[in-house]
């Protein structure tokens, strides 16, 4: 009898120590998707601006408040009943052992339900609101490539920047959910294209939005299960953007309809779409990081040529018959393809990876290099402009900086004007590199600046615009966008459009500053 109870105890105990640790390995394996799936390190130029972490601190103040007052409540009006039921809880979970039972459980049902979540994408609370006001969209009607030209100006219509920096109004997405909107707006009349990326704890994505620059409605929203971070090229009623960071792939060209959002067509790649398409004569030209460089129909999205076994991430420039674009990973190189069948014309070996966006000007063409990244410069920082002849591909001049160029290079009137990490903007003459001026802004200079005939607005990663003049580079205002929101860090690309400056930002804002009423109070929307 006593050995039938030894053995039966000892086979409960090996029960309970079973179920115990299989609880032990399941929460241990829901803890490691948690964290480590939903954050893979990036190694790119374009950091991965939303994580678990920021996404968990989007919200804590909602969380904290809830406990607080739940936790107010309870000791108030029910102090003594909730001593109680603490204690029986505790007396409960120590006599059954079901602690870890009960965390594994919860953890497994969370992590099923972020798994939905990210299948399902980001909320659409906003897509209510995708009807047209009726306004007639006035003005340029084409953004056609990043920075809207060639010339890369930011810059398109023939009205004059603001000559003040002062918030004319300020958009706030108010989702319950880290949003960055880093993408760089494309200005389109009075309607603002722009990509964002979202994040909650269990999932990302992101979203493409349609604003009217007058009313700061939201005229559409097209929700997308990747992050954006790609900047939207607009023309015949269309807008084109891509989708992904470097750690994604399977991202897709999008097209949709300027006017509803609603989606056309969806180009798949094999990598992922950083990059925004330049547009010329019914076709997309497009890099897609480890997949090379793409050349699409506009109208059906079909494939026509596709240059395989290179690394890119810049928006290529199509200047007579060919197309340009440089590769920031393996072997450093600048290439010129053939715009009509892809095959290669000439490459140019490069001594630090080529991320600046190309422009061109007369039979010039202009590249950004360096190393580091948008987040943080390199233990040994380097960078340089390179200027070659677009036919043969020969070296015209280089200009060194202190850290890299990852911006575009803008070209007005003769002169280049670009920045760099180590705090600078750039003016130097397009024909031969000589240095016309070079202001120092004190922090990263990581988006492209953004150029009228008589200003340069430029903006730096820790939030300040900075409006310069053309012909000498003396500062004519500044605006420190932290007195709007802490922290915030600029990522974005200026546009000048309608008299205004306009300015996506890494924490759920976009800025339109210029207004004539310099005592005006700022405020959400």
């Amino acid at each position: 009898m006593r050995k039938g109870r030894l053995k039966q105890t000892i086979n409960g105990n090996r029960k309970k120590r079973w179920r115990f640790g299989f609880s032990a390995k399941l929460l241990l394996l829901c803890f490691t998707l948690l964290f480590f799936g939903t954050a893979i390190p990036a190694h790119a130029v374009i950091p991965q601006l939303l994580g678990p972490l920021t996404a968990l601190l989007s919200i804590v103040p909602q969380i904290l408040a809830f406990v607080g007052v739940a936790l107010i409540t309870a000791l108030v009006f029910a102090r003594d009943t909730t001593k109680m039921l603490f204690y029986r809880f505790r007396d409960f979970v120590s006599a059954h052992k079901i602690a870890v039972p009960v965390v594994g459980a919860i953890v497994l049902l969370g992590t099923a339900f972020g798994a939905y979540q990210l299948l399902r994408g980001p909320n659409a609370a906003l897509e209510a609101n995708a009807q047209d006001t009726g306004r007639n969209v006035k003005g340029v009607r084409t953004w056609a490539t990043f920075r809207g030209n060639k010339n890369r100006t930011g810059h398109l219509d023939t009205l004059p920047g603001p000559t003040n920096g002062t918030p004319a109004w300020v958009f706030k997405d108010g989702e319950a959910m880290a949003v960055d909107f880093s993408s760089s707006p494309a200005v389109v009349g009075n309607r603002l294209y722009i990509g964002s990326s979202h994040g909650s704890i269990f999932s990302l994505g992101g979203a493409t939005y349609c604003i009217d620059t007058e009313s700061r409605e939201v005229i559409w929203r097209h929700a997308s299960p990747i992050p954006i971070f790609s900047s939207p090229a607009v023309a015949g009623g269309r807008v084109y953007i891509g989708e992904g960071y470097h750690q994604d792939s399977n991202c897709a060209l999008r097209c949709l309809d300027a006017k509803t959002g609603e989606p056309i067509w969806a180009f798949r790649t094999a990598s992922h779409v950083e990059s925004t398409p330049f547009i010329r004569q019914g076709k997309l030209y497009f890099t897609a990081g480890a997949d090379g460089i793409y050349c699409i129909d506009a109208l059906e999205g079909q494939e026509i040529w596709h240059y395989a076994g290179v690394h890119a991430d810049m928006s290529p420039v199509v200047h007579n018959g060919k197309v340009y674009f440089g590769t920031g990973y393996g072997d450093y190189r600048i290439y010129a393809v053939d715009a009509q069948t892809g095959n290669e014309l000439w490459s140019k070996q490069m001594p630090y990876p080529v991320w600046g966006s190309p422009s061109v000007y007369e039979n010039l063409v202009f590249f950004g290099l360096g190393r580091g990244n948008f987040s943080d410069s390199a233990a040994i920082p380097a960078g340089k402009v390179v200027s070659l002849n677009a036919e043969t591909g020969d070296i015209v001049w280089e200009h060194e900086a202190k850290d890299a160029v990852l911006t575009a290079i803008a070209i007005q009137k003769g002169y280049v004007f670009f920045g760099s990490r180590d705090g600078s903007v750039y003016c130097l003459q397009a024909t031969d590199g000589k240095q016309h001026w070079q202001t120092g802004l004190r922090d990263p200079v990581v988006s492209s600046p953004a150029v009228t005939p008589d200003t340069v607005y430029a903006a730096t990663k820790k939030g300040h615009v900075y409006a310069l003049s053309t012909d000498a580079g003396e500062v004519k205002w500044e605006f420190n966008l932290r007195t709007v929101t802490r922290n915030v860090e600029l990522y974005s690309s200026p546009a000048v459009a309608n008299g205004f400056v306009y300015i996506g930002s890494s924490d759920r804002y976009i800025f339109c500053l210029g207004d004539n009423n310099s005592n005006r109070t700022v405020g959400d929307r």
